[in-house]
């Protein structure tokens, strides 16, 4: 490998004040990069630039672009300064920003999901009832202007990553992408849940802060539909009966939608669920805390929370569709997102077991086989081999 190899990466999604999943991806997989001596860009749009603390510790450099637009910033700004400052890779982390025509450098994409062909495909077989909207909250519209750029994007990259094996399928069948095209880059732990625990007193303090009062299970990821949160609210009313001192504490980004509340006002556990906003590092102390966490998202391509509780010990009942049990392993258990009864009759196993301590200590273990550094590695060597091609399809002479 060349000493100065010079990558860029699409920037704009780091505008944003708060980290979305991809954001992290795209800092944590860059800090690495530069520790294996990737010199690095980020490449933003003028209207947007990027907030300069999430490049906290960071030695990359940040390129402003005019642009009358974001069409006119990735099909033409882009290109250009790319072949200016001569950059060697393009990476567009964040599932969108590939330009189309013949570019100076070859092109590397990352596709984080696509859960929407997912949920067509179920729906269209008969795995689940209604319509796809019924899942993403959204008509699917596959011959939208927007789905013909995306796709056109796909067919462009000269690499894609993926964050799952599971991921990795889906974008091979769904999207017809050859598999010598895709690579898996399994995630990695934020540094902050290495951090030791804090004592019992201390935890207890932020948690009564956040309104956790007793027992609780935990559930993070957010509120939207295709987190089938209808679902674990459902099985939670079902475990209450039994256990009718415990909570559940459900944490996302996101506005609770009212229907929510509803449900659980209906099901006469209103006063037994706490719905949390953006948490910040007290997150920590909720998995610390938590007697289970729990997820019946229908079609997780990774589910980094699941990795994050295991990394504290704490053991996870989740959905056995999508990358779910290719994360866990044999360290906790999985239901089918469907079936109300048998996932809250889980819940009971699982906090009935009496090996828990055995296989706390076990999800520890698995938890620190998910790296970062690992991610970077796999990552760079796709870089290496499309920077090392003596003839690149696509790209200028």
């Amino acid at each position: 490998m060349r000493d100065d190899l010079h990558v860029a990466f699409d920037g704009r999604s780091l505008a944003a004040s708060s980290l979305r999943g991809w954001d992290r991806y795209t800092l944590e997989l860059a800090r690495e990069l530069e520790g294996l001596g990737v010199k690095l860009s980020f490449f933003c749009r003028a209207e947007a630039p990027i907030q300069r603390q999430h490049l906290s510790g960071l030695g990359a450099a940040v390129v402003v672009l005019p642009d009358r637009g974001g069409l006119h910033w990735t099909q033409v700004a882009l290109p250009k300064a790319l072949k200016e400052h001569g950059c060697d890779l393009y990476h567009a982390p964040a599932e969108q920003g590939v330009p189309l025509l013949p570019m100076s450098c070859p092109v590397v994409l990352t596709v984080h999901s696509v859960i929407s062909l997912g949920y067509l495909a179920l729906v269209r077989a008969g795995e689940l009832p209604g319509t796809v909207a019924d899942y993403l909250g959204y008509e699917l519209r596959l011959w939208s202007f927007a789905g013909l750029y995306w796709r056109a994007q796909i067919a462009r990259a000269h690499a894609i990553m993926a964050p799952s094996e599971y991921c990795r399928s889906e974008i091979i069948k769904h999207l017809g992408v050859a598999p010598n095209r895709v690579t898996t880059t399994l995630l990695g732990l934020p540094e902050v849940f290495r951090r030791p625990p804090k004592d019992a007193a201390e935890r207890n303090i932020i948690l009564r802060g956040l309104g956790i009062l007793g027992p609780y299970v935990l559930s993070v990821g957010g509120y939207e539909r295709h987190k089938n949160p209808h679902g674990l609210i459902e099985a939670f009313a079902q475990v209450s009966s039994l256990r009718p001192h415990m909570q559940l504490v459900m944490v996302g980004s996101r506005r609770v939608p009212d229907e929510l509340r509803q449900l659980a006002a209906s099901l006469g556990v209103q006063s037994k669920i706490l719905f949390l906003l953006d948490v910040g590092d007290s997150l920590v102390e909720l998995y610390d805390g938590a007697e289970l966490f729990v997820s019946l998202s229908w079609l997780e391509t990774f589910c980094l929370p699941a990795l994050e509780a295991m990394s504290r010990g704490t053991l996870p009942v989740c959905s056995s569709w999508g990358a779910l049990p290719e994360v866990l392993g044999d360290c906790g258990w999985c239901v089918d997102p469907r079936d109300i009864k048998g996932a809250a009759a889980t819940w009971m196993l699982a906090l009935d077991d009496p090996q828990r301590v055995l296989r706390a200590a076990r999800a520890r273990s698995h938890a620190t086989a998910f790296g970062w550094r690992q991610a970077a590695v796999r990552t760079l060597a796709v870089y290496q081999a499309l920077t090392q091609r003596t003839s690149r399809p696509h790209l200028k002479s």
